[in-house]
């Protein structure tokens, strides 16, 4: 199996973060990569003079494109992406301001192609990956604070049904065979932001992604108060994020009735009003309760609802919770949540 892989890098005016970026590439042990750095709007002084700079040591392996005017994060990737796509065998999305451990390229191929020999569904993997908070100083970037990036995704496989709440990691993370994309697809361009979540679901609906529990990636985030280019993109236009994140859910679950049929949408949509009635009630309970005894520990919600789902009809408790929320209020639901909750436990030990 050929083991090339195609990063893609999208950029605009971050040179100080793009070098970063390079020179983690440029440091993979394993070598077999060619990157395509997309310039999408950007002025191209720049970047022209880190492909010299680095010009050597790439070797011919790191391909360029300038656009005049942006035309997007999404539609920038399809475009890197098509113009290796003959060239390699699997790709990545690696972000301008994100960075790799040298041993990322290589543990992530070895484990993909192991993976793929027991289980052909197997078609991506993730790394764990530390959230690092900077501040741009000067020409720098100086690291503020480290910890893990979303610490439950250690093993096993990626949860489909999480995923459609929210992605449940970062492009950095995320290596896939290319063959992939004859099922699922490029990237959706008429996204602003959002697209590699979307891209994520329909990835999810034919393909699985392993879970490599080694930290070999790292999600960096500014935390200036003013960041100009180097702002992070999700932290200021929350409200942009929250509307598009509800209208994939409404596309999804418009799919859904349009085939006559329950399907992913109602479990993406059911999934994250029981994730937000499940706050309220941790919440309330811990208001009205203090004997640990009697606490129904809603901080482990996976718990909770692996048994929900474990019951072979969701949907149906779903809705007897919604209804008993309506009939009794929040108190008298989390009363019967518990007892239902100790039942079912006690059933499964």
């Amino acid at each position: 199996m050929s083991r090339t892989v195609g990063v893609i890098t999208r950029t605009k005016n971050r040179n100080v973060l793009l070098r970063r970026a390079l020179e983690s590439v440029l440091n993979q042990s394993h070598q077999d990569w060619i990157q395509v750095i997309v310039n999408d709007g950007g002025d191209p002084a720049p970047v022209d003079a880190l492909m010299r700079l680095f010009s050597e040591k790439a070797n011919g392996r790191m391909r360029v494109i300038h656009h005049a005017e942006s035309v997007g994060m999404m539609a920038a990737s399809n475009i890197g992406i098509k113009l290796v796509l003959g060239d390699v065998d699997h790709l990545i999305l690696h972000d301008d301001d994100d960075t790799w451990s040298p041993e990322f390229l290589r543990v992530a191929l070895s484990e993909l192609e192991q993976a793929q020999k027991e289980h052909h569904r197997i078609c991506g993997v993730v790394t764990m990956a530390n959230s690092v908070k900077e501040v741009i100083n000067g020409s720098s970037a100086e690291i503020i604070s480290t910890e893990e990036f979303m610490p439950w995704l250690n093993r096993g496989l990626v949860a489909f049904d999480q995923m459609l709440v929210e992605s449940t990691f970062a492009p950095i993370q995320f290596l896939y065979r290319a063959s992939a994309l004859e099922q699922t697809g490029l990237y959706r361009d008429d996204l602003p932001v959002l697209g590699d979540w979307d891209f994520n679901v329909r990835f999810m609906r034919h393909y699985d992604i392993k879970i490599i529990p080694r930290i070999l990636a790292f999600h960096h985030h500014r935390i200036d108060p003013d960041t100009g280019h180097s702002a992070d993109s999700a932290d200021h236009d929350v409200e942009k994020y929250d509307l598009y994140r509800q209208m994939l859910r409404n596309e999804w679950l418009r799919d859904d009735f349009h085939h006559g049929r329950a399907g992913m949408g109602e479990v993406a949509n059911m999934r994250a009003h029981i994730g937000h009635i499940m706050s309220q009630l941790d919440q309330i309970n811990g208001r009205f309760e203090s004997a640990e005894t009697s606490k129904l520990n809603l901080n482990n919600g996976l718990v909770l609802f692996t048994l929900w789902v474990g019951t072979g009809q969701p949907l149906h408790y779903a809705k007897q919770f919604l209804k008993s929320l309506a009939e009794v209020g929040p108190r008298g639901t989390m009363d019967k949540l518990k007892l239902w909750y100790r039942i079912k436990s006690t059933m499964t030990v």
